[in-house]
């Protein structure tokens, strides 16, 4: 059986410099909050939590700056996800968009949209929900039914999607639809 070993990673100085920043910024913002809420720090949604993150700059840090990004590494982003993650940050107003819809919009967006909803998710305002499961579909989605008709004015959206976590909460939803 095959084993794996991996060296161990000496941080550059500027990533140690954001590691010791993030982790002074988390022990003062987290300190009164209980250890059960920190536990569920994938599910703790928390949009003025996001936004304090997001006016440090480490929402959308490997982002763009004409998009509200910082142009800094993916190793500063992973340093900043580390911390975040290990201490029990409530990173769920957030995290879809940093992660998931916020790249979407940069590589597939119009300049429109990138300029309308990435600036606002860098400050931490906005958060969104990813539609893809439906009913009897599950993680299968070459056989997703929910439709999305053109229409004047945009598109009609007929169908169920289900299992979207913090779509209650969110401000946008990036989905799958037929077309």
């Amino acid at each position: 059986m095959a084993t794996f070993h991996f060296e161990l990673l000496d941080l550059p100085p500027e990533a140690e410099a954001l590691r010791s920043e993030v982790r002074e910024f988390l022990r003062e913002t987290l300190r009164d909050r209980a250890p059960h809420t920190r536990a569920r720090s994938w599910g703790g949604f928390d949009r003025e939590f996001s936004k304090k993150v997001g006016a440090r700059g480490w929402i959308g840090l490997t982002w763009p700056k004409k998009y509200g990004g910082h142009e800094r590494s993916a190793l500063e982003r992973y340093v900043v996800l580390e911390e975040m993650l290990a201490a029990g940050a409530p990173v769920s107003a957030h995290w879809v968009a940093d992660r998931q819809s916020g790249p979407l919009l940069l590589r597939f967006g119009t300049e429109e949209q990138r300029e309308r909803f990435l600036p606002g998710i860098a400050r931490g305002e906005l958060a969104f929900a990813i539609g893809m499961s439906e009913p009897d579909s599950g993680s299968d989605l070459a056989s997703i039914r929910t439709r999305a008709e053109k229409v004047s004015g945009g598109y009609r959206v007929n169908g169920t999607k289900v299992w979207t976590s913090n779509a209650h909460l969110s401000d946008y939803m990036i989905a799958l639809f037929r077309t």
